[in-house]
């Protein structure tokens, strides 16, 4: 079975974990579950963040860099330090984190939120935010969309994410509203071309940052 079959999956606990060039910056998915299944069969975290394991994959290989994907779990994998899915990042020992989830646009103004889990690494989310609005302002498509990275603004601050607040590296938590990771609403089926593209965007700006 192909990784994007195994994404498309809905049998409980799928790990992927896929080597690529780089393992100073890891991409973590650990909610992932395809479009369509918006639970998770765990208690301690009953949403998924359904397919962003299909853009963080993404971005892993524009980044040329390691990742996991946690799919249908059910532990809440990034709130478990002995999680095969944090110790699979422990291996890699990296310098940089960057963790995709998804949120509804209920709870957040913003259809992109970036944290790196307190107030005091704000500078470092406001900066990854400034530089994706940079480019993504130049592109007329993605011209409406709000990304935020000041921690005093934004609604998933991921300050008990173990996985974020780990001072073996600096982490990005960054929560994707339905637009960026979901086809229209009420139908299933992989993220849409302007999801892809914002994610261009991202790895650009998380290049610039940490190449």
């Amino acid at each position: 079975m192909d990784v994007n079959s195994i994404l498309e999956s809905t049998e409980p606990s799928r790990l992927i974990i896929e080597t690529r060039k780089r393992d100073d910056i890891v991409v973590g998915v650990p909610h992932h579950a395809p479009a369509g299944t918006p639970h998770l069969p765990c208690a301690e975290h009953s949403d998924s963040d359904e397919n962003t394991g299909f853009v963080g994959r993404y971005l892993a290989d524009r980044l040329d860099c390691c990742s996991v994907i946690a799919g249908n779990y059910t532990i809440d994998a990034n709130k478990h330090l002995h999680s095969d899915y944090t110790m699979q990042i422990v291996k890699w020992r990296p310098r940089v984190l960057v963790e995709i989830h998804g949120h509804g646009k209920v709870r957040s103004k913003y259809d992109v939120e970036i944290s790196c889990g307190s107030a005091t690494f704000s500078t470092y989310s406001e900066d990854l935010a400034t530089a994706v609005n940079c480019r993504r302002a130049a592109d007329a498509d993605l011209a409406d969309v709000s990304v935020c990275g000041r921690f005093a603004d934004i609604y998933f601050k991921a300050t008990k994410t173990l996985t974020i607040t780990d001072a073996r590296w600096l982490a990005y938590h960054i929560e994707l509203s339905p637009l960026l990771r979901k086809p229209q609403k009420g139908q299933t089926g992989r993220p849409t071309a302007l999801a892809y593209r914002f994610f261009d965007h991202l790895a650009a700006a998380l290049n610039e940052k940490h190449g």
